[in-house]
């Protein structure tokens, strides 16, 4: 039976998995007691873009109030057409 020789594939490999458990490892150690880090970043996301949305239409309101109409409710413009040719 013939030996393969691939002892040096197999030691890159050894390597590779170590590696890829020291950043594990160093990942837990970053994150630490925190271990729903994701879900605060993701909640802080939500939190800041809610309040951009609601920051906008605040604006949205003082500019529609700050012309006069209220363009989301009741237009009531009468539109004169002329058809001359």
């Amino acid at each position: 039976m013939a030996d393969p020789h691939n002892y040096r594939t197999v030691g890159y490999c050894m390597i590779m998995v170590s590696a890829s458990l020291v950043v594990i490892g160093l990942l837990y150690l970053a994150i630490g007691s925190d271990v729903l880090y994701s879900d605060h970043i993701a909640k802080e996301k939500q939190f800041e873009y809610k309040q951009m949305l609601a920051e906008k239409e605040k604006q949205q309101q003082n500019v529609a109030q700050s012309s006069g109409k209220n363009l989301s409710v009741e237009l009531n413009e009468d539109v004169k057409m002329q058809s001359t040719p």
